[in-house]
């Protein structure tokens, strides 16, 4: 009965290594009671059901302690077997490994993989199940989004939980990967710092500023990839006071009001083929737009693009597409998401993109559906749907069909046009 009953906590409690362990104490225990027992002549019945009881109250509280876990972050990085500055490789880990927690240590942990591989690994390389967890809920929440355009990759980027430089990252993605753009918004620029550890530990001062100066490392090649360095800032030392007429000091304070107190940039939350969503920034991606569009962008920032339809050339033997084109201003941190739409047709005869369609200075709001419509007398024609900010400051949708190459508005029975804000205020003209 005894060895019956060990199989059978060892066997509810497998996962954890000191199971084992506490049947054997057990065993031993339950052995001395018996040999106790024989010698004081009594039944051995009694030591059998104490032994029994020993052995499951030792495997309830095994089974009743719950296993810590946590997630790596790090591209790929290797266990080692004490924390030392001289060390052994135990094992290696990539990023999104589930790691189950054996011992906590002053910014370290010791973590066991999958595969069995037992080390120490730094928090900094860890985050907790509810990160996890919070990128689950996100995929879910966004599966069914409708993607607004195609990016790929500039560099190596992780996925962040939230927008922001300070937020909680996890998954991986690579350079040249392809990931579809859901959402964007704008964050205040902050200084890159460490996002707070899993497990919460106690660190000299010293200790503290070389973990957040390898994080700051680490992050700012990250934000920064494959980008361009910037000119240096110029700074102008503005004339005196006395020196200013009324006009030009008005002008001055006129721009410094204007000027924005934080810098701002983009994020755009993105689902990748893996099953995974998350925040990336805007900066990190380009979009994926057929260079014979993108040419017309005209200095502006394309954001999303459609096909809508697609027409036959038979010089070409090609089906070339219609495309709606969203754009916007060249620089982060804009209120809307775009201000100008477009739609481009295809010449037949000329062979070349025209624009059919153009509207400018609009507060325009992601998403963008587009889709077909059947219209009495006029069959199915292609359609889409913008979300813009009307004068009293609510969102509306605006329907329009493609007729040919003819952008029409479409208004439903008894529906009035709205007219939408202007991203910005119109010039006033001056007398003549």
């Amino acid at each position: 009965m005894i060895l019956i009953l060990s199989a059978a906590c060892a066997r509810r409690t497998s996962r954890d290594a000191s199971v084992l362990e506490c049947i054997l104490q057990a065993l031993s225990q339950a052995r001395r009671i018996a040999a106790g027992t024989r010698r004081l002549s009594r039944m051995p019945v009694l030591a059998t059901v104490v032994s029994c009881i020993l052995i499951l109250s030792a495997c309830g509280h095994v089974a009743g302690k719950q296993e810590e876990v946590l997630y790596v972050t790090a591209p790929q990085t290797f266990l080692r077997d004490r924390v030392a500055p001289v060390f052994a490789k135990t094992g290696t880990v990539h990023n999104g490994d589930r790691v189950a927690v054996l011992e906590h240590g002053k910014r370290w942990e010791r973590v066991r993989n999958a595969r069995g591989e037992e080390g120490w690994l730094q928090d900094r390389n860890l985050v907790g199940e509810n990160v996890f967890t919070g990128f689950q809920q996100l995929y879910h929440g966004h599966h069914d989004d409708p993607m607004q355009a195609r990016a790929i990759l500039r560099s190596d980027f992780r996925l962040h939980l939230t927008p922001g430089r300070d937020t909680d990252r996890l998954f991986l993605l690579k350079e040249g990967e392809k990931v579809d753009l859901l959402q964007r918004t704008s964050v205040s620029k902050a200084a890159t710092s460490a996002p707070p550890p899993p497990v919460t530990q106690t660190a000299s001062p010293a200790e503290r500023q070389d973990t957040t100066e390898e994080v700051k490392g680490e992050e700012e090649a990250e934000s920064k990839g494959k980008e361009k360095p910037s000119p240096p800032n110029i700074v102008k030392t503005p004339a005196p006071k006395e020196r200013l007429s009324p006009k030009e000091k008005a002008q001055h304070e006129k721009l410094l009001a204007s000027a924005p107190v934080v810098p701002m940039e983009d994020w755009w939350l993105v689902r990748d083929g893996q099953g995974h969503a998350g925040w990336i920034l805007a900066r990190m991606v380009d979009i994926d737009v057929p260079l014979e569009i993108a040419q017309y962008a005209e200095g502006q920032r394309i954001v999303a693009f459609f096909p809508l339809t697609s027409v036959h050339d038979s010089e070409t033997n090609k089906d070339q597409p219609y495309y709606l084109v969203l754009l916007t201003e060249p620089k982060d941190g804009m209120p809307f998401d775009y201000n100008q739409v477009r739609v481009f047709s295809w010449n037949l005869r000329r062979h070349r993109y025209e624009t059919a369609y153009r509207d400018r200075n609009i507060f325009g709001l992601l998403p963008v559906n587009v889709g077909r419509e059947t219209f009495e007398k006029l069959g199915a024609e292609p359609t889409f749907t913008i979300r813009v900010r009307d004068e009293s400051g609510n969102t509306v949708e605006q329907n329009y069909r493609l007729e040919g190459v003819i952008v029409k508005r479409v208004l439903a029975p008894g529906e009035s046009a709205v007219r939408a804000a202007h991203a910005k205020p119109p010039r006033k003209r001056g007398p003549k």
